[in-house]
């Protein structure tokens, strides 16, 4: 058996003689291996495992629903592939969230207690200079206090401190501006 005959051809190669358009063009397997043109088309090209036993099926017999291999050709699968653990549920409870793992809005809950700590200095401020003012943001540090009630323990206890020293401002801030 001629090794030319076990190689298929290079689908680089047609499209080269079918943008050539010359009738007759170099076969490069040698002179007595068949030229066969191949359709340029955008589909990609996808391997499948096949076993080689002869007890096996063989490449054409391999079904639509075979396992398809992705990764490394040359990456070898470990003989016993072992589940990672899950973490335990308890350390993820160490933090003190109220009603579990919010994700993302946990961190925008404990910014919001944050940021409510910081808009108290200029409620306050806002109070004592201008009343109206004061009582808009005493309202918005009453708004980034209640956001921050979903933070874990230490943002939690300065967001409860913060709402009721905020209501306190917002009410103060009101009576001063009717009168």
């Amino acid at each position: 058996m001629n090794r030319s005959e076990n190689v298929p051809p290079n689908p680089a190669d047609a499209v080269r003689k079918s943008e050539s358009q010359t009738p007759e063009a170099e076969n490069p397997l040698g002179s007595d291996a068949p030229v066969t043109e191949t359709p340029a088309t955008d589909a990609p090209f996808v391997a499948k495992l096949v076993d080689t036993d002869a007890s096996g099926p063989t490449g054409d017999e391999v079904s639509a629903e075979a396992e398809i291999r992705s990764g490394s050709p040359f990456r070898i699968d470990p003989p016993n592939l072992v589940e990672p653990e899950l973490p335990d549920t308890a350390a993820a409870d160490a933090i003190g969230a109220p009603y579990g793992d919010f994700g993302p809005f946990l961190y925008t809950a404990m910014g919001a207690s944050t940021a409510a700590v910081i808009v108290l200095l200029f409620a306050a401020l806002g109070t004592w200079w201008f009343p109206i003012g004061g009582a808009l943001v005493a309202a918005l540090g009453i708004v980034l206090s209640i956001i921050g009630l979903f933070s874990p323990r230490r943002f939690r206890y300065a967001a409860i401190a913060t709402l009721a020293i905020h209501m306190t401002l917002f009410c103060f801030s009101y009576v001063r501006s009717m009168a």
